[in-house]
């Protein structure tokens, strides 16, 4: 289950092993890490569909057999990519927030953090926001959304500590924040937008509205 896997990485998170320090891991770990970092590049380049488990073999430098020792199915080790990268987002928006107390504090650095984590262009960290659930395959849909359900907690819980006037439906303000972070992938320009400059635009419409004053 998706839940499982982000409760356990926080859970590694929260162990004593230095910050910088990378647990080691063992030989068949490294060779299934090493699938899934070749894979979630040549799933950039070429798509899921252009990628086959030959061409991601070869450029692990391993034989097609040995990829099934470790997946299998081409649709499982697009799992393990987006799981990787749905991970990562998660911890990169929680250890932002990590040391925030202001609710509204909170809340902009989980929302310039999540923008940084999209805008890294790494396909594993958007695919949850910017591809429908329709359009995921049918073995693993029910992990990916799980696996997007649990990410999205953390605005979900952000979100009750906001001091928000009675009434505001906090799904839709949920829905809402997150769909206009993630949208900025497709208009961002790095010479004029800043994901804190983006986040903290959103925010400010969010919060006073955009209609004139009396």
């Amino acid at each position: 289950m998706a839940s499982t896997t982000l409760a356990k990485a926080k859970k590694a998170k929260s162990g004593n092993k230095m910050p910088d320090e990378k647990p080691k891991l063992k030989k068949g770990e490294q060779a299934r890490e090493r699938i899934i970092s070749v894979a979630e590049a040549l799933f950039n380049k070429q798509g899921f569909d252009g990628a086959s488990m030959r061409d991601i073999a070869a450029a692990a430098e391993m034989q097609p057999a040995s990829m099934y020792y470790h997946f299998d199915s081409k649709e499982e080790l697009l799992w393990a990519v987006w799981e990787k990268g749905g991970v990562e987002l998660l911890n990169r928006v929680t250890d932002a927030i990590a040391l925030k107390t202001d609710p509204w504090q909170r809340m902009e650095t989980a929302c310039i953090a999540h923008i940084t984590g999209l805008l890294d262009w790494r396909r594993a960290n958007q695919i949850l926001f910017v591809m429908p659930p329709w359009h995921y395959p049918e073995s693993i849909k029910s992990r990916v959304i799980s696996l997007r359900d649990e990410y999205e907690t953390i605005f979900t819980d952000l979100i009750e500590e906001l001091p928000l006037r009675p009434k505001v439906d906090k799904r839709y303000l949920r829905l809402s924040l997150i769909g206009a972070l993630s949208w900025s992938l497709f208009w961002f320009k790095k010479d004029r937008d800043t994901p804190a400059s983006i986040a903290k635009q959103i925010l400010v419409m969010l919060r006073t509205g955009v209609d004139k004053a009396d």
